[in-house]
């Protein structure tokens, strides 16, 4: 029997029947080098296609690989493949198929650890971000009783140094929690935190208060914030409640923020301010101690420590994304660190103003909770975009509030949308990792290139108000910065929905 002519459509169906479905026949026939190089050209082919596609996923919103189906449009009504990899082809061929089509997304139970790490997550945030943003009333104390000699400006770099140094130190923390130090990390950032408060007890002069308040404080914050935080991509990285626990992680401030301000105020004429800060300590000592115990990990450490990692923001997508944050940090909590200042300005009581940071820090409450029961289905960023946007538009209208009602809503409805801003930030960061053991560094990075902002946002919001003698110019200025942030945020949101393949991320 001679070679059959490949030009003809009956002999070409001839030597696609005789390759794919009756090899032996081919063989016993004289063409077996003839067909078995053909075939095995053709299998190499199709499995190199399903590997690729099974291997090189685009990482997916949830941290890790896509669970998302994946289609192979080259096979999709090919005959050639109808008959010998279906029969002929290796079990591991079968195993790949199987995976590529699988379209049903592989969510892990965090069990009863992974809800532990989550209140433990909480209890850090409680003593972090819920002791800033309360720094309204330490402002006003300081202006009028510690440190009236000093300017608003002067004061305002206390708290800045704290906001920016609890971010800042991610960069370093990060990579240390990766490579397996959380513990150690969080009994030298709790015993120097704790130390720090009782040193501003007994402080007198602005430069005491800069180092310990300020400095020190911020540095405990920064060791044990972002370990804490990256715990979660542990328990909650394929978890369908993932955006909830970073929600609940985010309302520990939001609670800190209602029982601190009331509790500052009540402990002051009663047992004064050095104890006051001492309490606190006490306060820090124990919540500490408790996250000690509860927080943990689940997967190996990493055996390379790089704490500084450029090379995360080759993705152009994460590079945008941490430039809008950047923007946005120079603002956002604008509102609440003037918060007492700027409702004495408009002739609310002390009495009154000394709880507008815990109106604004409880109500946020229903914006770190609820927007991330929205984000399990549009994803953490989507709505980050949206929480810049608005926050941007509230705080243009900052000062149009005048009356103690009215300033009042108003800080409750910004702390609404500061609070879906802050809930957002970190989830959002986490789904660049393209590993859950690299969580910590992509969140550290994000965090030590926003801190900066930080550190400048509040002196030149500070400025802006002394400078002009009205809160003006600060609220359109933090308005339009939080307005561009959205915008480069926006743009981060479409470009890695463009790298996962879908809007919702």
């Amino acid at each position: 029997m001679g070679p059959l002519d490949p030009t003809d459509p009956v002999e070409d169906a001839e030597l696609h029947r005789r390759l794919h479905c009756d090899v032996e026949a081919e063989v016993r026939s004289g063409l077996h080098n003839e067909t078995q190089a053909y075939s095995d050209e053709k299998l190499h082919h199709a499995i190199s296609r399903g590997s690729r596609r099974s291997t090189d996923r685009a990482p997916s919103p949830m941290g890790g690989l896509d669970y998302g189906k994946e289609t192979l449009p080259e096979e999709a009504g090919n005959p050639d493949m109808d008959c010998g990899i279906s029969s002929g082809a290796p079990e591991s061929q079968h195993t790949i198929v199987e995976e590529v089509d699988d379209d049903k997304p592989v969510y892990e139970d965090p069990g009863l650890w992974g809800w532990l790490d989550c209140l433990g997550t909480v209890l850090v945030n409680m003593i972090c971000y819920g002791i800033t943003q309360s720094f309204g009333v330490f402002q006003e104390y300081y202006k009028s009783n510690l440190l009236k000699d000093s300017t608003g400006m002067a004061i305002s770099w206390i708290g800045a140094i704290q906001f920016c140094l609890c971010p800042m130190l991610g960069c370093i923390a990060g990579p240390l929690f990766d490579a397996g130090y959380l513990k150690p990390l969080l009994i030298a950032g709790g015993s120097l935190y704790s130390f720090c408060l009782m040193m501003t007890s007994i402080s007198t002069e602005y430069y005491q208060v800069l180092l310990a308040h300020g400095i020190g404080v911020g540095l405990g914050m920064g060791l044990i914030f972002s370990p804490s935080v990256s715990t979660l991509q542990h328990h909650f990285g394929r978890s369908r409640y993932r955006t909830l626990a970073y929600g609940f992680q985010a309302s520990g401030s939001a609670i800190a923020g209602i029982y601190f301000p009331i509790a500052f105020n009540y402990l002051i004429p009663a047992v004064g301010f050095p104890w006051t800060m001492r309490i606190l300590g006490f306060i820090v000592l124990l919540f500490v101690s408790a996250s000690y115990v509860v927080l943990s990990t689940t997967v190996p450490p990493r055996k390379e420590i790089a704490l500084m990692s450029p090379k995360v923001f080759n993705n152009p997508a994460y590079a945008v994304y941490v430039g809008g944050a950047c923007l946005c940090s120079l603002a956002i909590y604008a509102p609440q660190t003037f918060g007492v200042t700027y409702a004495t300005y408009r002739g609310v009581p002390l009495t009154i103003a000394n709880y507008t940071p815990a109106i604004s820090n409880g109500v946020s409450l229903i914006g770190r909770i609820l927007p991330q029961i929205i984000a399990q289905r549009v994803g953490p960023i989507n709505v980050l975009n949206v929480a810049a946007c608005m926050s941007g538009v509230v705080q243009c209208l900052w000062t149009l509030t005048r009356g103690t009602a009215a300033i009042l809503v108003y800080d409750a409805m910004y702390g609404i949308v500061s609070g879906m801003y802050g809930a957002s930030l970190n989830p959002g960061a986490a789904t660049f990792a393209p590993h859950t053991n690299q969580a910590g560094l992509y969140l550290g990075m994000c965090f030590f290139t926003t801190s900066w902002f930080w550190l400048a946002g509040t002196p030149i919001s500070a400025q802006l108000i002394d400078g002009k003698g009205s809160y003006l110019a600060a609220s359109l200025y933090g308005g339009g910065v939080l307005l561009m942030g959205g915008c480069l945020i926006g743009t981060a949101r479409w470009m890695r929905g463009r790298q996962v393949g879908t809007p919702w991320v």
